[in-house]
């Protein structure tokens, strides 16, 4: 509603200026696409800023704090579809309804009441106005009406001038949740937003963008979970306060407080119907929604359902020469009409999305919290990239590069970026992480084989000279050895030198 005022005044501010100046003139000009500078008039007591100048300054300011704060309320990536049909779609659609309602009741008639013929037009808009504050009640039209009063408050209707507040405050609860994962977001250590920004990046397309993307990316997260880790050994306590610190201990921080999230989605929308009905149910309609959703199959119009009547009937006293005078009108409620079919969308719409989060939340929970699907999820990512690990050789490893590197915030992120950026980024960085893993937890004499062979395929003619080198030395120290190659081996090779028998036969 805030913001409806700010675009309402904002917008009957500029009408004025805009007919308040000359039609050729250059102010005529949108304000938010220049600036122009300030005419000031001379007076003996000095000067003062020219006509629309100083409303040019402030316009622009209240269009500055205006954006602000409609970019604060758009939608990031940070989150999951559902997330956003519950904070901006939903909320966005509750508040153009608000809207819609409240100019219908500020800036129409709402309410029009059949008076006496004696009455003034004063008198008959004294009367709607009275009866538009104090409530109408619903008789049908085959009933009497009742004669107590008692009978009669029992019969009131007290909702329809709440309507566009109480739809706003539905708009509020639907955005706490993600105001609530925003704050919490910041304070993990982990840059979600700006990782999933980076690997939704258009330019990964290329190769070479996509590996430096990546090489980042893993280099980020790798110092991130190692801060958990480090955090963890430094923080160990009984008196773990909440579970911030626990969550960071088990690296489940940022999964911890996005379960959390989605649990006050849940709790949020399932309480929208608890709110509806406790605010326009009665004796007879318990279960609002149901209700009105059967009553318009089975062909049942308001005028015997009592929910949303559109004539009503209203009380109100008049005081002429020290006597009492009690008038009965009929009045017309034209805005129930409206407000029938919001609430009734509103209730199905609810229910549709307390199903759908629900669904939802329990995806979350299953994914990321149960060890086997963490895994086979790694799995998945790791089988299409170039080296893909053997689940029989390195099944040990790649079970302790799940429960104890990445842990569940490294297993969500991957799941983020999978969701936005789609697999092919996901499974390089689960790679690359992959890869850091089994470096950083390499053994020394696997280290120095790696490192061998990484020479052996960078300089492969160094490799050929080394190997000729070892034969050659190998020759020299056994001398016996070369001779009896070279003569065709053994004793059928062939007789011996006599050069050669001479000097073998030579006693030592």
């Amino acid at each position: 509603l805030y913001l409806v005022y700010c675009i309402a005044v904002y917008g009957l501010r500029m009408a004025i200026a805009l007919s308040s100046d000359d039609p050729g003139s250059d102010r005529a000009a949108p304000v938010w696409t220049q600036v122009y500078p300030a005419q000031v008039a001379h007076h003996n007591l000095g000067g003062h800023v020219g006509r629309g100048g100083g409303y040019r300054w402030q316009s622009l300011l209240s269009m500055h704090f205006l954006t602000s704060v409609l970019k604060s309320i758009e939608p990031r990536i940070d989150d999951d579809f559902v997330d956003r049909l519950n904070y901006y779609y939903t909320s966005g659609v509750i508040i153009m309804m608000a809207i819609l309602v409240s100019a219908k009741q500020y800036a129409g008639h709402p309410i029009e009441c059949w008076v006496p013929a004696q009455f003034t037009k004063a008198m008959e808009q004294y009367t709607e106005n009275f009866c538009w504050i104090q409530n109408t009640y619903w008789v049908p039209f085959d009933d009497f009406i009742p004669q107590r009063s008692d009978e009669r408050e029992e019969r009131q209707i007290g909702y329809y001038q709440w309507v566009p507040f109480v739809l706003a405050i539905e708009a509020l609860m639907f955005y706490i949740p993600t105001s609530v994962w925003r704050f919490m977001n910041a304070q993990s250590g982990i840059n979600i937003l700006g990782v999933l920004e980076l690997a939704c990046d258009s330019r990964n397309i290329e190769p070479q963008n996509r590996l430096y993307t990546v090489n980042v990316l893993a280099r980020h997260i790798d110092d991130a979970l190692r801060f958990q880790r480090d955090f963890g050994r430094k923080e160990r306590s009984v008196y773990l306060w909440a579970f911030i610190r626990i969550g960071k201990f088990y690296g489940a921080y940022v999964t911890l407080m996005y379960c959390f999230v989605k649990f006050l989605y849940f709790i949020n929308v399932f309480g929208q119907f608890f709110l509806l009905n406790r605010f326009l149910a009665n004796e007879n309609t318990q279960f609002l929604g149901a209700h009105v959703v059967w009553n318009l199959l089975q062909g049942v119009e308001w005028q015997n359902s009592g929910v949303f009547p559109r004539v009503t009937l209203c009380d109100f006293d008049i005081r002429v020469l020290g006597n009492v005078h009690r008038h009965t009108v009929q009045c017309v409620l034209v805005i129930n009409m409206f407000t029938e079919k919001i609430f009734l969308f509103l209730w199905l719409w609810f229910l549709f999305l307390t199903l759908l989060t629900f669904v939802n939340m329990a995806y979350w929970l299953l994914t990321i919290l149960l060890p086997s699907l963490r895994l086979r999820f790694i799995q998945r990512c790791l089988e299409f990239s170039d080296a893909p690990p053997d689940p029989q050789k390195d099944g040990k490893h790649l079970d302790k590069f799940v429960n104890n590197y990445l842990r569940p915030d490294g297993i969500f992120i991957l799941r983020m970026i999978f969701n936005h950026s789609g697999n092919i980024m996901c499974n390089e960085i689960a790679f690359s992480l992959w890869t850091r893993y089994r470096e950083l937890h390499k053994s020394p004499k696997a280290m120095l084989v790696g490192a061998i062979d990484s020479l052996t395929k960078i300089h492969p003619q160094a490799n050929e000279k080394q190997q000729q080198l070892q034969q050659a030395q190998a020759a020299a120290c056994n001398p016996s050895t070369e001779m009896i190659s070279a003569g065709g081996g053994g004793p059928t090779g062939g007789e011996t030198p006599p050069q050669q028998r001479s000097r073998s036969s030579t006693p030592m």
